[in-house]
């Protein structure tokens, strides 16, 4: 395999197949009938800018893999020269000596490949976990969350999503003049998240008529930590499938309701480890 200072200039491969590969794909030809002639000359050409780089640059050890397939690939041309064979779809199986020289490089290739999809499918799938956020977790992208949030079966947001909950909450908390109160001491608040939910909860509870509460007032006459704290809970109580949210087509209000429960939708237990504002 080539040293790390050649992938850099170079398409890498891990080994002769993979760059097999490379080369009928980027021909466009079926793999069950390779060109013999045309990769053989694309495989050589391959090598030898390699040697151009010279030895230091080059893992000897696992080079000699490449020479090997190469010194295949000529065997398998000459013999395709030398007498009419057929297929190597038609001449699968067969161990008649006119058989398909092709074959065995065939099936080694069907069956690389069929590994490095499987790889490739793995990594795919661990990408995609590596881009789900647990809650409270820092540094979290715009796009993979907004991502996330559009495939996501297990919330849903409607027409609404958190970008816009946190947009709402932004601009409510710049209503908030600080300025006014001058010099003043910052407080710790421990209030647990439990009792943020609740709050917001309770103020749902009082609304029956209307089944639900416009997001803005669960905010107002707070402190500013109250406000973080209120937010936060009712971010958790929409992972927890317990308050739906959704916003007006008309003036873009949005409105905050308790969910009702499916068949299939069941309670989460609290955290005891819930965090503190």
């Amino acid at each position: 395999m080539l040293t790390q200072d050649y992938k850099v200039r170079l398409d890498a491969f891990e080994g002769p197949l993979d760059l097999l590969l490379f080369l009928i794909k980027r021909s466009e030809v079926d793999i069950h009938n390779i060109p013999i002639s045309t990769i053989t000359e694309q495989y050589l050409s391959f090598l030898a800018q390699l040697r151009e780089m010279g030895p230091a640059r080059i893992d000897i050890d696992l080079a000699g893999e490449f020479l090997v397939m190469a010194a295949t690939l000529m065997e398998i041309k000459s013999r395709l020269l030398s007498k009419p064979t057929a297929s190597p779809s038609a001449a699968a199986g067969s161990d008649c000596p006119t058989a398909d020289p092709r074959v065995e490089l065939v099936r080694q290739l069907i069956e690389y490949k069929k590994y490095r999809d499987a790889g490739e499918s793995l990594e795919r799938r661990a990408d995609d976990w590596r881009r789900r956020f647990p809650v409270a977790r820092v540094g979290i992208n715009d796009e993979a969350l907004r991502a996330a949030i559009e495939s996501s079966q297990d919330v849903e947001l409607e027409d609404l999503d958190l970008i816009d909950l946190t947009e709402a909450f932004r601009r409510i908390a710049e209503t908030v003049n600080f300025d006014r109160l001058g010099d003043h001491q910052v407080t710790y608040d421990d209030t647990p998240i439990e009792i943020h939910a609740e709050d917001i909860l309770a103020q749902i509870g009082t609304r029956q008529e209307a089944g639900e509460v416009e997001f803005s007032t669960l905010f107002k006459g707070r402190r500013r930590t109250e406000m973080i704290g209120l937010f936060l809970a009712l971010l958790e109580l929409v992972r927890k499938r317990r308050v739906g949210v959704r916003q007006d087509r008309g003036d873009g209000s949005i409105y905050v309701a308790m969910r009702r429960e499916s068949p299939g939708d069941a309670p989460e237990a609290a955290p005891t480890d819930a965090p503190a504002i």
